[in-house]
This record gives structure tokens, sequence and C-alpha cells, in this order.
């Protein structure tokens, strides 16, 4: 892939273009350079802690101003494949944080989550991040799983890139549930291939003239090479040399960040 020949971009968010609540260096000028290059993007996050709307208003207080119609994140992948499956106002029982359950309550699902089981048939278990999880809620969701509701997980990161260090991500919930009710959940996130085939389609994305650009080689690199896209990593988030070195899941091309990312596309 030649970054001269760049039409759309994919971009992830954490330790791509922020550190938790910090902006990496250089993400205005970014943006700045995509929009001077004509380049059109779109954020694909892994993270189901935050709603669409809060992603927009955390890039707007970065200067960035960005339509909904934009952001694709696990939960809104998630909530998508279970009204295709099941319909509107289908029953849903959610393990996760305020981004996964309004999702699926915006969605229109018969939503249930916490510490009470419900006093109704669940057709589905939907989980993500819970900086919240319990032994009860785990022991709701397992029996649910276990009685046939189908497992589904926004996705599976281990971790997630923080200002000071790597903290424990959705990876954490998901196998707890796997492991308590022996369930191999179904994955919505990267690296699987519906959040890039839902946002490649709503973006009429030519897959020629397409790239991913993330910080994690077994998502965001491994998805878009499944679906057949180029592929940019950088070294802000969780990618290291070390890593690199060690992996047969290799970026096409490689920048210490979206800073000199920017530079070397005002070259191209």
């Amino acid at each position: 892939m030649k970054l001269k020949d760049l039409r759309t971009l994919l971009i992830d968010g954490d330790g791509v273009l922020w550190r938790d609540i910090e902006a990496v260096p250089g993400l205005l000028r970014f943006f700045e350079v995509l929009q001077e290059r004509g380049i059109r993007w779109a954020l694909l996050t892994n993270n189901n802690t935050r709603t669409v709307d809060a992603y927009v208003k955390k890039l707007s207080d970065f200067g960035v101003e960005v339509e909904k119609e934009r952001i694709f994140t696990s939960s809104t992948v998630t909530a998508a494949y279970l009204e295709r499956k099941y319909g509107h106002g289908a029953a849903v029982h959610g393990v996760g944080m305020s981004g996964l359950l309004d999702t699926l309550r915006e969605a229109g699902f018969r939503l249930s989550h916490g510490e009470e089981m419900p006093d109704h048939e669940v057709v589905a278990v939907a989980a993500g991040m819970d900086r919240g999880l319990t032994h009860d809620k785990v022991k709701v969701a397992m029996r649910l799983i276990m009685a046939g509701a189908e497992y589904v997980a926004a996705n599976t990161d281990g971790s997630y890139p923080t200002p000071d260090r790597l903290n424990p991500g959705s990876g954490m919930v998901i196998g707890a549930l796997q492991a308590t009710s022996g369930v191999v959940p179904i994955v919505m996130g990267k690296p699987q291939r519906a959040m890039f085939e839902v946002s490649m389609g709503a973006m009429n994305a030519d897959p020629r003239t397409t790239a991913m650009l993330g910080d994690r080689l077994n998502t965001d690199i491994l998805g878009a090479q499944r679906v057949g896209i180029g592929t940019i990593g950088v070294l802000t988030g969780v990618m290291t040399l070390e890593e690199l070195a060690e992996s047969d899941i290799q970026p096409d091309v490689l920048f210490e960040s979206i800073a000199e990312l920017a530079e070397a596309l005002e070259n191209s």
C-alpha cells in the first residue's frame, strides 16, 4: 500500500489518537492533513465504555469535529448484530458499562443487567468492559448463557493504554464468563470482520485505497489484513518494536506516531 493512494482511513482511538484523557501530540495537525489530502476517515474502536455521543464530545474537546455516522464502536456493531438476528425489542442481558448498556437500550432492546436474575427469557448475553464486575454479575450472566442465551462479546482486548501504563480491558470480563459458563462467545470487535465491513459499507470505501491505522497487531492490523485493506501501525499505544520483531503479523508501514504519519502524508 502506498500512502499517496490512500483515500479512506479507518482509525483506532485508544493509543493512536489519545491515551485516556490526553490527546496524542500532533492530533490536530494530523486531521488537518487528512482534510488537505481529501482523505475520508472513520473512528473504529473496540472500547465499549463510551457511547457514540461521548466519542463525538471527546473528539470535539480535542478540537476535532465529527459526525456520529463516522464513529463505529464494538457496542454499536454488537447492537446491529443482535437486531439483525433477534429483531427490535428482543430481550438481552448486558454485562458492561454505560457505553454498551446505553447503546443497547437506545437500540430498543428489552435490557436487563446487574446482579438480579431477569424474570423473563433472554435471547442473548452481551458483554463488554465492566469496572464494577462482581461475583453476582458473573453468576447471573453465566446461568443465562448456560440456559441457552447466545453469548456475544463486544471485544476481547486484554488491556488498553493509559498515560501511566496498561490497564485491564474487556478481556477480563469476557474471560470470566467464558471460564464459568464453558461457552466461547461470538466476538463483534476487531479483529473480527463485522466492524470493518459495517464501516466500509457505510462509507462506500474501496478496499484498494483504504487502510486501518492502529496500535495493536492482533486487532487493528490482523483484522484489516483479514478484509484485505492496507495497514498502518503506530507505537504510541500497545504495539512495541519487541512485539513486532517476534510477530508474524506486520503492518504495511510503521510510524512512531500520528505526527510522523502526518508528515509522511504531506510528502507523499
